[in-house]
């Protein structure tokens, strides 16, 4: 069962090692999206008014689009984001929620990209499909390594309780490895669990496409309780598209009757500007930890609640929604959030620990000199997506800050810095993977993150008490967290080089 575990986790270990990280750093995508788009904190308007300002917008920009999709804001990333969809492509806008006007912030991919790297692994549209089967099997094969870990490392509760950094490098990389585990393991177990649900259509379509032959709509109207949108008897003639805003405070109020506060997350609309015209709304999943639709139906001309989705989607749903919930953790407020991103964390930095682990077990009494070749691409490997990943992610957010906030096509620039860095750390690691290179490796990650916040004070003009005194929780979040990581991988960094001047191994 040990080798088991041992070779599970290195086969993928880089790639779940990206997943995880990436994943983590998703906790907080509105906040990074609104730090990226250089967002100000604002007091939002009611929902009715948001609404409002998004129909007027895409009523004179998209008359003729077939359907609209509203994205009401729910305070992390204050911004109205709206899309239409025309027979002949799509447009998407992110909106002043104030004003209704296009926003003002630079181009950027904002948290998206981390988002889009943590399921699909390349951000473009013919990798995502193998990629999301890529991360799938990752997923499975890292369920069976959370298994076997558990059944090779029998002593869980004396392990939860054993670190000796002092101790030789193998046995505290793996206390190390083992407190990370076992501190975490019903995280990892959940999130591991769900992060397969999420994406199980895609790995186990047979059943459903039995069951709904030819089309998955009808499954997903079952599951969310939804009904399917039915050909108009009658020809369809233009008509005037009802008042939003009070559509949606009567969804509002009709999600609120048994006392909770309930507000919409999205509007769709089907047909506007038509006698068809249909609108779709859902509840936003701020509050929610089961991710239940609960949509509400209504006549897009006469504003009549026509289906009523509450307490539709069964048993069955209510699973698959709350194991949604639980990876998304949308649900979580700012002190749970914290506690997943620390178990995210845990979970990377024990992929981490295992990869080194293997490395380190194998190390040559005579040193790295001496590596066998499948020995150094591991340590290569190692150097570049352990050190290489943080440190392409410091690498978009400098882009994010350095390039000109006029320049064209910047949101695929900012993607390309990420690949830019990653790559370089990947080469510096081929061409020297020792004590040395981890050391140098570790201190240029450092350097870059120092320069995220030092980059956004230059170039925005933010005073930083000034953001003090205003709340911004976003500029303060940021700024730490870039400290913060630049002091641990400094710290990192020194220790290597004591012990290399000390003649030991890392």
């Amino acid at each position: 069962m040990s080798w088991l575990h041992t070779w599970a986790g290195l086969v993928v270990g880089w790639l779940l090692f990206a997943i995880f990280l990436t994943g983590t750093a998703c906790y907080f995508r509105p906040e990074i999206s609104a730090w990226m788009h250089r967002l100000a904190p604002i007091a939002l308007p009611d929902q009715p008014t948001q609404a409002r300002l998004a129909a007027a917008w895409l009523q004179a920009e998209a008359p003729d689009a077939v359907s609209w999709l509203i994205d009401v804001s729910d305070g992390r990333e204050p911004v109205l984001k709206v899309a239409a969809g025309r027979p002949h492509g799509y447009v998407a806008q992110r909106l002043d929620p104030v004003t209704g006007a296009p926003e003002a912030g630079p181009e950027t991919v904002g948290g998206d990209f981390l988002f889009y790297v943590h399921f699909t692994l390349i951000m473009s549209d013919w990798g995502r499909i193998p990629g999301r089967y890529l991360v799938g099997i990752c997923a499975m094969i890292m369920g069976v390594a959370i298994v076997t870990g558990v059944i090779v490392h029998k002593r869980i509760f004396k392990d939860a309780f054993t670190f000796r950094p002092r101790a030789a490098a193998q046995r505290a990389w793996l206390d190390g490895h083992n407190l990370l585990g076992v501190m975490s393991l019903p995280f990892h177990l959940m999130i591991t669990w769900s992060g397969l649900i999420t994406l199980m259509l895609l790995y186990m379509p047979w059943a459903v496409d039995a069951g709904y032959p030819g089309a998955r709509a009808g499954y997903a109207a079952d599951l969310d309780g939804i009904p399917m949108v039915a050909a108009p008897a009658q020809p369809v003639q233009p008509a005037a598209l009802t008042d939003l805003g009070r559509v949606v405070a009567a969804a509002s109020a009709a999600w609120s009757a048994d006392g909770r506060d309930i507000l919409v997350g999205r509007i769709e609309v089907d047909r506007p500007g038509t006698t068809a015209a249909r609108l779709t709304l859902t509840p936003q999943d701020a509050d929610q930890l089961a991710r239940l639709p609960e949509a509400l139906v209504f006549d897009g001309t006469t504003g009549r609640l026509i289906a009523d989705g509450r307490g539709q989607g069964g048993a069955v749903a209510a699973v698959h929604h709350t194991l949604y919930g639980l990876h998304l953790a949308r649900f979580a407020g700012l002190p749970l959030r914290w506690l997943f991103f620390a178990g995210g964390l845990a979970g990377t930095a024990m992929i981490a620990t295992g990869l080194v682990l293997w490395s380190v077990k194998r190390r040559p009494k005579t040193g790295a000199g001496d590596r066998a070749r499948g020995h150094r691409l591991v340590d290569a490997l190692n150097i570049g997506c352990l050190v290489g990943l943080p440190a392409a992610i410091a690498g978009q957010f400098l882009a994010n800050r350095l390039l000109p906030a006029d320049l064209g096509g910047r949101a695929e620039l900012e993607p390309a810095a990420f690949y830019l860095v990653w790559l370089a750390f990947l080469l510096a690691g081929a061409w020297r993977s020792d004590g040395v290179g981890w050391m140098r490796a570790l201190a240029a990650a450092a350097l870059l993150w120092a320069a995220v916040p030092v980059a956004d004070v230059l170039v925005t003009g933010r005073d930083p008490l000034g953001a003090l005194a205003a709340g911004d929780r976003v500029f303060w979040g940021m700024q730490l967290a870039c400290l913060v990581t630049a002091l641990m991988l400094g710290r990192l960094a020194m220790i290597l080089r004591a012990r290399g001047r000390r003649g030991g191994a890392a």
